[in-house]
C-alpha cells in the first residue's frame, strides 16, 4: 500500500522541522543540568517527610477500615500506599539526618571545598558538629569518598617518606567525657579510587546514641600529606523507619527512666550532705573569727575559697570533672573563657590567647612541639626524641601548629597557669577544653608534641606528679600504635632518645 503523496510530504518536512529544531535549540551547559539535578533531588527529600508521614496516617487508616469489613476501601488504600511509594523508590529516605558542613567546625588541617572535606595531612584533622540535636537510636554513617595520589615535590611535606597510601583510616564518634564508648564509636577505612572523579557511597555502623543534643567528630586516625582525599554527603540514617517512627511517638523507656531517677536522687543526696558540711564549716570558722578577731583576714579568705568552690557558676560547663579528676593544683591561676588569638600559632605548644581584652602569650607546660623553620636549634631536639631527621621535624612542627590552630579556634579555654612567668613574660600552663580534658595529651597521643621531664629539683605536687605520669603513658601508647601516629609513624628502627 502507497503512502499519499500529501501525508509524506507532511511527514517528511515534520522530521526536517524536528531535525532544524534539534540543531538550532542550544546544548545547555554542564553546570545548569547539575544545578537542575540538585535542585530536583532536594525538592524530592523536601518533600518525601510529609508523604511518608501521610504514607503511614493511610497504614493506620487501612487497618481500621479492614479490621470493619470495607475490603474494598481496605485495598483502594493499599494500592494508593504503593504508589506513594513508589514515587520515591531509590531515593535516600527523608528520615536520613544530614551532617552539614556549614555547621562543622574544622580542625586540624581539614578544609572546606564547597559541600566537600578535604585536606586530611594531619592526623585528627576533621570536622565537629557541637550540640548537634538528633533523635536518640541506632544509626548508620553514610558518606561519599574519593582517595587519589597527590604530588608532595615543593609542599612542606616533600619527603621520601612521605609517600601515597592505598587506604585511609578515619573514626567517627560522640564526644563524651565518657570516652570512646564502643556503641557510639567506629573506626573504618577509606580505600583507594580507580580515578580522581569517582566518589564510592559508604556506610558505617550501627552507631548507638542516647543523647541530645550530642557533640559528633569525623576524623582521621593519621595523616595523609601524599592523598588527595574527599569526603561529602555525610549523613546519619536510621537502621529502620519503623525504630526511628516509634522513637519519635513513644516516651523513654522504662529502664532509662528508672536510670536517670537515680541518678538525680543520688546527686541530690550529694548536694545535700555537701552543704550540711559546708554550712557546718563556714559556722565553725566565723566561731574561730570571733573567738580570735587577729585571724580575721585568714577566716574571711577561707570563707571565700568554700563559698567560691561550691558555686557551680565559677566553673564552666565540664571543667569541674576534671579538677575533680585531677585533684588539688593549689599555686596555678585559674583562667575560664579565654581565646585563641586570631593569627598563627608560634608553635603547636605556644600561642597567644585573648582574655578580657588582653593578649597573653602562653606555652603548654610537659611537652615540647618541634619549631616550624628547619634551622631553629629546637629542631634538632625533637628529632632526636623521635630519631627522625631533622626535615621530618620540622615539618612535624608545621603539622603541629596548623593542628593546635584548627584544634582550639573558637572554643573556650580554660587554662591553669603557674605562679612563675618565664623570663620573656609567657605563662606556663595547662589547657583544658570542655569534654576533652588536658589538651597536651591531645597532641602527645598524635605524635605531635613530646614529653618534657621537668627538672629534678623541681618541686611537684601529687597532681602535678600524676599528670606527667599519665603524659609518659599516653606517649608510649601513641609509639606502639599501629599505625603510627605524627612523628612515630617516621621513627627509624632504633629507638629514639628520650630528653631529660
Amino acid at each position: 500500500m502507497r503512502t499519499p503523496l500529501p501525508i509524506l510530504l507532511i511527514a517528511l518536512h515534520a522530521c526536517a522541522c524536528l531535525t532544524l529544531q534539534a540543531q538550532t535549540t542550544p546544548v545547555e551547559p554542564t553546570a545548569l543540568i547539575n544545578t537542575r539535578a540538585a535542585f530536583l533531588r532536594q525538592v524530592m527529600t523536601d518533600s518525601q517527610l510529609l508523604t511518608e508521614q501521610y504514607e503511614r496516617a493511610l497504614a493506620k487508616v487501612e487497618t481500621e477500615v479492614a479490621t470493619a469489613g470495607d475490603y474494598e476501601e481496605a485495598r483502594a488504600i493499599r494500592q494508593r500506599r504503593e504508589q506513594l511509594r513508589a514515587l520515591y523508590a531509590g531515593t535516600v529516605s527523608s528520615l536520613a539526618t544530614p551532617l552539614p558542613l556549614a555547621q562543622a567546625k574544622l580542625m586540624g588541617s581539614a578544609q572546606a571545598l564547597g559541600e566537600t572535606i578535604g585536606g586530611w595531612r594531619s592526623n585528627s584533622s576533621g570536622a565537629e558538629w557541637q550540640n548537634f540535636r538528633l533523635m536518640p537510636g541506632r544509626y548508620h554513617l553514610e558518606f561519599e569518598a574519593n582517595m587519589s595520589d597527590a604530588p608532595v615535590a615543593g609542599s612542606i611535606y616533600a619527603s621520601p617518606k612521605f609517600q601515597p597510601q592505598q587506604s585511609a583510616t578515619f573514626e567517627f564518634n560522640e564526644v563524651t567525657i565518657l570516652g570512646n564508648a564502643a556503641e557510639s564509636h567506629r573506626s573504618f577505612e577509606v580505600l583507594r579510587s580507580t580515578d580522581e572523579t569517582t566518589f564510592t557511597t559508604m556506610r558505617v555502623g550501627p552507631l548507638t546514641f542516647t543523647r541530645n543534643p550530642i557533640t559528633l567528630r569525623f576524623t582521621s586516625a593519621a595523616g595523609y600529606p601524599a592523598n588527595i582525599i574527599r569526603i561529602r554527603n555525610l549523613r546519619l540514617v536510621p537502621v529502620t523507619d519503623e525504630t526511628l517512627a516509634v522513637a519519635a511517638t513513644v516516651a523513654p523507656t522504662s529502664s532509662t527512666t528508672t536510670l536517670q531517677q537515680a541518678t538525680a536522687l543520688l546527686k541530690a543526696a550529694i548536694d545535700a550532705a555537701k552543704k550540711i558540711t559546708t554550712d557546718a564549716y563556714l559556722t565553725e570558722l566565723q566561731t574561730v573569727a570571733a573567738a580570735k578577731p587577729a585571724l580575721k583576714d585568714q577566716v574571711d579568705a577561707e570563707s571565700r575559697r568554700i563559698k567560691r568552690s561550691t558555686d557551680e557558676k565559677n566553673h564552666p560547663l565540664g571543667t569541674q570533672a576534671i579538677t575533680s579528676n585531677v585533684g588539688s593544683l593549689d599555686g596555678f591561676e585559674d583562667i575560664n573563657n579565654a581565646r585563641l588569638a586570631d593569627g598563627a600559632p608560634v608553635s603547636g605548644e605556644r600561642f597567644s590567647i585573648v582574655l578580657d581584652g588582653r593578649t597573653l602569650a602562653v606555652r603548654l607546660l610537659w611537652i615540647d612541639c618541634a619549631p616550624v623553620e628547619e634551622k631553629d636549634p629546637g629542631v634538632k631536639r625533637f628529632a632526636k626524641h623521635f630519631n627522625i631527621e631533622d626535615e621530618d621535624a620540622a615539618a612535624m612542627g608545621r603539622a603541629a601548629r596548623e593542628f593546635t590552630s584548627g584544634y582550639l579556634r573558637d572554643k573556650p579555654l580554660r587554662l591553669l597557669i603557674r605562679p612563675d612567668r618565664d623570663k620573656d613574660g609567657t605563662l606556663a600552663a595547662l589547657l583544658f577544653l570542655p569534654d576533652v580534658g588536658l589538651y597536651q595529651n591531645i597532641l602527645v597521643d598524635q605524635g605531635l608534641a613530646a614529653v618534657v621531664a621537668p627538672p629534678r629539683e623541681a618541686r611537684l605536687s601529687a597532681t602535678e606528679k600524676a599528670l606527667i605520669a599519665t603524659l609518659d603513658t599516653r606517649e608510649s601508647a601513641a609509639k606502639n600504635r599501629k599505625p603510627a601516629p605524627g612523628a612515630w609513624a617516621l621513627a627509624t628502627e632504633s629507638e629514639g632518645g628520650k630528653k631529660q
